[in-house]
């Protein structure tokens, strides 16, 4: 962060943050699979007995302020946020957003160590919106940020930011985790609210040792590194008088020069693109321009989650192509037009490459009631158990969820269970069908996973953990409770086996990634030697093990300056479940705004993988502006092995060229 973005004004109440600063308080994703960021709400007090004579706001008090925080009032909605971001308690919260809180009961909270609450006040519930913002959107388990201007911050720095005298910050030019290629950066910075007559002291420490940095008078510093390939982390220390006042940690990523080949991939999501993509002529426009871009490849959604698939020769799966549709907003005529087949000859024709997604765990759209084929095998849908239902086992379809959905409140996908073997064959016949039929050059896993952190609980899966605790040498005595049960009041109880609730359900993604390879080095032998296997996950690793996805190196080590919420699932057993041995290449949905976060990002998945296999970083287009597009393009190309680009059907070409070249200008520095 620059070092001078934050000006707090000394006219003002220290307890307020200044106007020329907006602290916010961050919301979990309900579902960052669809939008990364979750809602946020400005702070507007903090640690000020004062919010209980305000009108509306939202306070933050922490035990700087008090460790035990009670009032008379009852009106009033709570949050509790431990060390790790995470809720830890909501007091007059809700779980269905039909509800409204009872508001019932004074205020009484208790703080631990490094924890921290959210109170939020107003007179009416539904037109303020504090109070609704709290009560709706916070839920124990979620992880939370707060935003300083937009960075993620700590709560020290939150805090010292709102009492207008800030205590001397290291403060870095560098991101806190960054990329580079080659084995030599330079790491500077300063000193913020630096008194050079007093006695400071700056260090760097790796593993091995710890140097004195030189800081000037007006508290700059720089210093030259030497990097190892792959990680290394590096933690900056401030002493006065040689005892520590704060310090900071540093992940590097050290990047071989031209290590992997790099891969540009332009996304082709099914029906978006299905409506203009009806004819050959359409087709050969896009794949040419996708080719005058710089892309060496395209990912054609060729099975969507609804379960409709974009090619013709279905001979083993039998599944309906995409003009059987029931949603009349996707409805495309069907004049035996196949897209798969078409597409390949006018990629194969310019020299683009044709990657084929599947979105294998999903057979549905629960909100426009369009199923391909679940009506048909209604007992493969995911049985779950979620926070609203207070911990009934109901379809996905007849959950509270599920039933909101069908109303048109929400977006849901109806997932199917990935731990029928049942589920997982029809998935391969697909597969095979494709590998078979046509000349592509790759498989991509979308969608390669379980719903969320509450599916699945079917008889099926129970049997599946049963047999997987056996052979640990555990006898599971009640299920859920024994991995984890929700209860009356939608709260997540963890069991005795969580952790290998977890480990089970990322080793049977594993498992099944493993069939896929299976198919596709067999048609690699006898068909394409250069065919490949990749997926798409999210870049959000430190929750991602919700989906049953373990997307890292089986060779990465948990180090805890990465303040992964819940750190204790990454041991020795977790890393057996990697799946990263069965791709050729990784795209992670880095969906975010900024050349910054999109590195940060890069940064974290490159630690990840271990360099293990080409990474490409993944740009969503609705969510950046035309003028930043180039420069995070150019950061992925640069920090990344490549470029995947969601989704064609956004692309404005009369602009994209032009940002393209800028992305292209940027990898050359």
């Amino acid at each position: 962060m620059n070092r001078l973005i934050i000006i707090l004004s000394l006219l003002l109440v220290p307890v307020f943050i200044s106007a020329q600063t907006v602290v916010t308080i961050e919301a979990a994703s309900p579902d960052p699979t669809l939008t990364v960021r979750g809602l946020e709400k400005q702070i507007d007090l903090f640690n000020n007995s004062a919010w209980e004579k305000q009108e509306k706001g939202i306070v933050l008090l922490s035990t700087e302020y008090k460790k035990a925080i009670k009032s008379t009032q009852s009106t009033y909605t709570a949050v509790v946020i431990n060390g790790d971001m995470k809720v830890i308690k909501v007091l007059n919260g809700v779980i269905s957003k039909d509800a409204q809180p009872a508001f019932s009961a004074p205020l009484d909270i208790t703080l631990g160590q490094a924890e921290f609450a959210l109170i939020g006040y107003d007179t009416d519930y539904l037109k303020d919106g504090y109070r609704k913002f709290l009560a709706e959107n916070f839920h124990v388990g979620d992880v939370v940020k707060l935003r300083i201007d937009g960075e993620v911050h700590s709560l020290d720095k939150v805090i010292a930011f709102s009492k207008g005298s800030i205590p001397p910050q290291i403060e870095l030019d560098n991101d806190f985790l960054f990329t580079v290629v080659g084995s030599k950066t330079t790491l500077s910075g300063c000193i913020a609210n630096y008194d050079k007559k007093a006695n400071y002291q700056l260090f760097i420490e790796n593993r091995t040792e710890t140097k004195p940095v030189a800081v000037t008078t007006k508290g700059l510093f720089r210093n030259q590194l030497t990097l190892n390939d792959g990680t290394n982390f590096f933690n900056w220390i401030l002493k006065k008088e040689g005892k520590e006042i704060t310090r900071k940690s540093v992940a590097i990523f050290s990047k071989v020069p031209n290590q992997q080949q790099s891969e540009l991939v332009m996304w082709v999501e099914q029906f978006p693109n299905a409506k203009v993509l009806t004819n050959r002529e359409a087709v050969a426009t896009m794949v040419n321009n996708v080719k005058k871009a710089g892309f060496t490849s395209i990912g054609l959604d060729v099975k969507g989650p609804e379960g409709y698939v974009s090619y013709r020769k279905n001979d083993l799966s039998k599944t309906p192509y995409l003009t059987a549709t029931k949603n009349p907003n996707k409805q495309v005529k069907d004049d035996g037009f196949d897209l798969l087949e078409v597409v390949l000859q006018e990629a194969h024709k310019i020299g683009l490459k044709v990657y084929t997604s599947f979105n294998f765990f999903t057979e549905g759209n629960i909100t426009v009631n369009d199923y391909a084929i679940l009506h048909e095998h209604k007992d493969w849908e995911e049985i779950v158990q979620r926070p609203e239902d207070k911990g009934k086992l109901l379809k996905i379809t007849e959950s509270t969820r599920g039933k909101e959905a069908a109303k048109g409140k929400l977006l849901a996908l109806a997932f199917v269970n990935p731990s029928n073997k049942e589920v997982q064959d029809f998935q391969l016949l697909r597969v095979e069908e494709v590998l078979k039929n046509y000349d592509i050059d790759g498989i991509v896993l979308d969608r390669c996973r379980y719903d969320n952190l509450y599916a699945d609980f079917s008889h099926v899966t129970r049997n599946a953990f049963e047999e997987y605790l056996e052979k640990e040498g555990k006898i599971l005595e009640n299920f859920p409770a024994d991995a984890f049960k929700i209860d009356k009041e939608g709260t997540l109880v963890k069991g005795q086996f969580f952790k290998e609730w977890i480990t089970f359900r990322s080793q049977t993604i594993c498992d099944f990634t493993g069939r896929i390879r299976s198919l596709v080095d067999k048609y690699k032998t006898e068909k394409n030697p250069n065919l490949k296997m990749a997926a798409y996950v999210g870049s959000w690793y430190e929750v991602y093990y919700q989906n049953g996805v373990n997307w890292a190196s089986n060779q990465f080590k948990y180090d805890d300056r990465l303040s992964f919420p819940d750190s204790e699932i990454y041991g020795e057993n977790y890393n057996k479940t990697s799946y990263l041995n069965n791709l050729d290449f990784l795209m992670i949905g880095t969906y975010y705004k900024t050349p910054k976060e999109v590195n940060r990002y890069i940064t974290l998945g490159n630690i990840l993988t271990c360099g293990q296999i080409p990474l490409l970083g993944s740009m969503s287009l609705p969510d950046l502006s035309v003028s930043d597009q180039g420069k995070v393009f150019g950061a992925s190309l640069k920090n990344s092995s490549g470029l995947m680009i969601f989704d064609n059907c956004y692309v404005d070409w009369n602009t994209f060229f032009e940002q393209m070249k800028i992305a292209f200008s940027i990898k050359k520095k």
